[in-house]
C-alpha cells in the first residue's frame, strides 16, 4: 500500500483549482498517463450533494460496464420495494401426524430464497422440528424450490470455476451458499483438512505436506481436485501448505444443490439426535400440509450490508428474483426481478438511458450504465427515506469490506463509503466521500484491458484523494 501513496503525493502537491465539467484537472491527466490508463477507457463524474452540477465529469456519459456497481441500482430498488424490515421464510410441513416422536409420513421443507440461510439458521429449524417433540422421520424429505425459477444456464458458465461460490445459481432453498468451508490446520508433520459442514454427500481425502517459509499466498501450492462418485463426492487435497499460516480457510463448491442439501440435512438431524431413514427428494408441497415450524431470516437492511460490503453475487442474485416473486407473484424469475427494477426506476423518475439491465448484480458482460446516471442513483438515494440503510450498507475505505485494504495509508480512510466492482478489464468505483463540511458523490468505472490491475486502483484512488484534498 505505501508505494501507491507515494505515487500520489505529486497529485496532491498539485493546485486544486476548480475545473470544467468536461475538463480533467492536471493532477489527474497526469496520474492518469503515468498510470497508463487510456482516457478512451474512463468515466468520472463527482458531484456535491445538494449540487446539480457537478464538479467534474469526463466521459460521464459513455455507457460501460459497472461490474458490481450495478448492486447500487438492485439494491435501491430493494429497499424501496421490500422495506429494510422485510424478512424471508424457510418452512417445514408435513400432512402425516406426528406419534410418539414419529413423524408419519413425508417432511416438507420450503425455501423462499433466503440470501443468508447459513448452517446455524438451517440447524435451527431442524431444532425447531426437534422441539416439537419429533424424533424420527417415517418417510422421505422433500425438498420444495418451487418459490424461485433457478436459471437454466449451468454453475461456472460465467467463468468455467464451477467451484468458486460466486458462480453458484440463486435457488429457493440455497443453505450456506452450498459451500463447505475448509479449515486447514497444520501441525509438525501433518495438515489437518476440517470441512464445516461436513454433509454426509463429502469425503475429504488429505495429502497436503506442512512446509516451512513465510505464508504469502499460501493457495498457489494447494490444489483441490473433487473426484464425483455415484453416492458421494470427494475433494483430494494434494499440495504444501506453510506452517506460518496458522488456521486459514478455503471456501468451495464441492456438489451440486439438491447432493449437497441431502447431506447437510442428514449430518445436522444427526447431531441433534434425530432418525432418518429416507430419501431426500426433490418435488412440491402438497396441499392440505400444515405448518410445523419456521425460521425467518435477517432484516433487509442487514442482508444488504452482506451484498454490498462483500459483493455477495449469489446473495444479489436472489435479491434480484425475489423482487420479482414479491410483486409479479412466484415463481420468482431473474427477468420478473429485472422488471420490477425498471419499472421501479421509472416510477420514480429515475430515466437513466445509458442503463442495459441483464444481470442486476454485475456478474456480467452485457450490463450497461453511464457514471453520471450511476450519479444520479446515489443522488436519490441521499434525499431518500432510506439514506441510512443504503448508505450504511457499503463498504467503508480502510475498514471494512472490500475496501478493507484501500485507502489504509490515506487521509481518505474512514471517509468514504463506496461499492466496487472488478471484472477481467473492469474495475469500478461509486459511492459518497466525505471532505470536511462537504460530502460528495463519487464515480469511476474504468473499462479496458488491463483495467483490474494496480493501474485502474491507482486512477480511483487518484480521484478520490484529489475530490478529498481539494475540493
Amino acid at each position: 500500500m505505501h508505494h501507491r501513496v507515494r505515487l500520489l503525493l505529486p497529485l496532491l502537491a498539485v493546485l486544486g483549482s476548480p475545473v470544467s465539467a468536461q475538463s480533467l484537472p492536471p493532477a489527474i491527466r497526469i496520474l492518469l498517463q503515468r498510470a497508463h490508463v487510456p482516457l478512451s477507457g474512463i468515466s468520472i463524474y463527482a458531484r456535491e450533494i445538494g449540487h446539480r452540477k457537478p464538479v467534474l465529469a469526463f466521459n460521464a456519459e459513455v455507457p460501460r460496464d459497472p461490474a458490481s456497481v450495478m448492486k447500487l441500482v438492485t439494491g435501491l430498488a430493494g429497499l424501496y420495494t421490500l422495506g429494510p424490515a422485510f424478512q424471508w421464510t424457510t418452512a417445514a410441513y408435513a400432512r402425516g401426524p406426528v406419534r410418539a416422536g414419529v413423524l408419519h409420513g413425508n417432511l416438507y421443507l420450503r425455501g423462499e430464497g433466503d440470501p443468508y440461510l447459513i448452517t446455524k439458521s438451517f440447524w435451527n429449524l431442524l431444532h425447531g422440528l426437534r422441539r416439537l417433540g419429533i424424533r424420527r422421520i417415517d418417510g422421505n424429505v422433500i425438498l420444495d424450490e418451487r418459490y424461485l425459477t433457478t436459471p437454466s444456464a449451468p454453475r461456472g458458465s460465467f467463468d468455467g470455476d464451477v467451484d468458486r461460490t460466486y458462480n453458484v445459481r440463486p435457488q429457493a432453498l440455497l443453505v450456506n451458499f452450498q459451500a463447505v468451508d475448509f479449515r486447514f490446520l497444520p501441525g509438525r508433520r501433518t495438515v489437518r483438512v476440517i470441512p464445516d459442514p461436513d454433509p454426509t454427500t463429502l469425503a475429504v481425502v488429505d495429502h497436503v505436506r506442512p512446509s516451512a517459509g513465510p505464508c504469502g499466498a499460501w493457495r498457489a501450492n494447494l490444489h483441490l481436485r473433487i473426484q464425483r462418485e455415484h453416492a458421494r463426492n470427494v475433494a483430494i487435497f494434494t499440495g504444501e501448505y506453510p506452517r506460518a499460516c496458522g488456521i486459514q480457510h478455503l471456501y468451495r463448491v464441492t456438489d451440486n444443490n439438491h447432493r449437497y442439501i441431502a447431506g447437510v440435512f442428514r449430518e445436522l438431524w444427526r447431531e441433534q439426535g434425530g432418525q432418518f431413514a429416507g430419501q431426500v427428494l426433490l418435488g412440491g408441497r402438497p396441499p392440505r400440509t400444515r405448518l410445523l415450524y419456521r425460521v425467518r431470516s435477517r432484516p433487509f437492511a442487514d442482508v444488504l450490508r452482506s451484498i454490498d460490503k462483500y459483493s455477495n453475487n449469489v446473495m444479489g442474485g436472489l435479491l434480484v428474483m425475489t423482487l420479482g416473486a414479491v410483486r409479479e407473484g412466484p415463481p420468482g424469475t431473474n427477468a420478473k426481478g429485472l422488471h420490477v427494477i425498471r419499472a421501479w426506476l421509472r416510477g420514480h423518475g429515475l430515466m437513466l438511458p445509458g442503463l442495459v439491465l441483464r444481470n442486476g448484480v454485475g456478474l456480467s458482460r452485457t450490463d450497461r450504465i453511464t457514471a453520471a446516471d450511476v450519479g444520479r442513483v446515489l443522488a436519490y438515494a441521499y434525499r431518500g427515506r432510506y439514506m441510512p440503510e443504503y448508505v450504511s450498507s457499503l463498504p467503508i475505505a480502510g475498514v471494512d469490506g472490500t475496501l478493507r485494504y484501500r485507502f489504509v495509508y490515506s487521509p481518505v480512510k474512514g471517509h468514504l463509503h463506496a461499492k466496487t466492482g472488478t471484472l477481467d478489464g473492469v474495475d469500478t468505483i461509486a459511492g459518497y466521500l466525505q471532505s470536511g463540511r462537504h460530502r460528495y458523490i463519487v464515480v469511476v468505472l474504468e473499462n479496458y484491458p488491463g483495467a483490474d490491475t494496480e493501474q485502474g486502483f491507482q486512477a480511483e484512488d487518484g480521484v478520490v484523494q484529489w475530490l478529498f484534498v481539494h475540493q
